[in-house]
């Protein structure tokens, strides 16, 4: 009796065992084991459908999700045959090429002769070659805290920058944030990055921008002792870890609370900005989105202060030289009275330039970094020269030097209206 009630507690219990690692966060065959046990994963399962196929199961963190990006990252452990990894999007569709991530720590795009996309992008077929040791594959880059903290520790070496944890996510991790402020009567720019957590695209720009801000050898020290810049690298760690699609973790839209400031991270980083000692105005506000195309999301036409066009004259005079390095845009002006979205929020407030900066998903991630550097080199520029023509002019007439941008006009270029859906 006893051995029989002890084989029959045997068969349950691998029967509950092979369950679980066949419908949820594991699939085991004789020829690879698939898993999502890592940070970025997202909330995907997996099936066995044979040996050598793995079926997995996108899905969002919540189905109330709009311009849905269906996120995936899973470990495949070293095997000796090929095998297929089949992914079903249910009622949604693939959008992000898959990569892998190479021995030598660098992602590449998967062959495009080992993907095969069916159902009009609702399942996507992945052949993955024998490998001696264990892989990642994943919709983008996982980046996540380990690589931020990487950058923190380099921003923390810069003698301009000070960091400060603002507040604290849904799950208790710090929402960090760096700024300049050499004269606390400077005025500020205000930088956020990844209110959205796939948007990976978005991250090589905001680093590049804000390297290039702070570390330009010639023009740097001179705009940082006139010009304050604060900026949070990371809004929503919490989506980040959990590899979700859209939302923080309470499944709300970071990037749609900046009227109420019901989450914690965006009320952190308002707190934050309402007690800056500081008598002079913001200047700016950059949010760095990712979405299908390059595009620039602007505010500031309408303004009837010193800043019209500010940001239309700084993105048309950049463009020749991004495209001479194959960076392709286009400008889109885009203001509601809403706001929801921190654009609307910032221009509201301060009654400043705010733009939405979209890099393309399938952007050339050196050229990324290289046309963020040409921006931020031209908005330095810009801001001097401006600034310098502004005290000449009132000294010789006698005025206390003043703070502020010159007025715009119009450039000659119309700016494009061909844009994807706002991301």
């Amino acid at each position: 009796m006893r051995i029989f009630l002890f084989l029959l507690l045997c068969f349950f219990s691998n029967d509950i065992l092979a369950s679980n690692i066949q419908n949820n966060k594991e699939c085991i065959t004789e020829h690879v084991t698939i898993d999502f046990n890592f940070s970025g994963a997202g909330n995907s399962t997996c099936e066995v459908i044979s040996s050598d196929h793995i079926k997995i199961t996108v899905v969002p963190e919540t189905k109330e999700s709009i311009n849905p990006s269906p996120w995936y990252a899973f470990r495949k452990s070293k095997n000796t045959k090929k095998i297929l990894v089949e992914l079903s999007y249910g009622e949604y569709e693939h959008r992000y090429f898959p990569k892998i991530k190479k021995t030598n720590g660098n992602w590449e795009k998967i062959n495009e002769r080992d993907i095969l996309i069916k159902n009009d992008g609702k399942n996507v077929l992945i052949n993955l070659y024998p490998s001696k040791e264990s892989q990642y594959i994943s919709s983008q880059e996982l980046i996540t805290e380990d690589w931020y903290e990487d950058w923190y520790v380099t921003l923390k070496e810069n003698n301009f920058l000070r960091s400060k944890i603002v507040g604290y996510s849904v799950q208790n991790r710090p929402i960090k944030a760096f700024f300049s402020n050499q004269n606390i009567n400077n005025p500020y720019i205000f930088i956020l990055g990844r209110q959205h957590p796939p948007e990976v695209s978005s991250v090589f720009a905001i680093k590049g921008f804000v390297n290039e801000l702070i570390g330009n050898i010639n023009l740097s020290e001179e705009f940082l002792s006139k010009y304050n810049i604060f900026f949070v690298p990371l809004m929503n760690p919490d989506g980040v870890e959990n590899g979700f699609w859209r939302y923080n973790y309470n499944k709300k839209d970071l990037n749609r609370d900046w009227d109420n400031f019901f989450q914690p991270e965006t009320n952190s980083v308002k707190n934050f900005l309402d007690n800056l000692k500081n008598r002079n105005q913001p200047i700016l506000y950059i949010d760095f989105h990712s979405t299908y195309k390059n595009i620039f999301y602007i505010s500031d036409a309408q303004l009837t202060n010193s800043y019209p066009n500010f940001l239309l004259n700084w993105l048309e005079k950049s463009r020749l030289e991004l495209s001479k390095i194959g960076y392709n845009f286009s400008i889109k002006e885009s203001y509601t009275k809403s706001n929801k979205v921190s654009k609307n929020y910032f221009h509201n407030k301060y009654n400043i330039p705010s733009m939405t900066y979209e890099v393309s998903d399938t952007e050339e991630r050196s050229k990324i970094t290289k046309s963020s550097k040409i921006l931020a080199r031209n908005l330095i520029t810009i801001l001097l020269d401006s600034e310098n023509k502004i005290i000449d002019m009132e000294e010789r007439k006698g005025f206390e030097p003043s703070r502020r941008l010159p007025a715009y006009t119009l450039s000659k270029r119309a700016p494009s209206t061909t844009r994807p859906p706002l991301h």
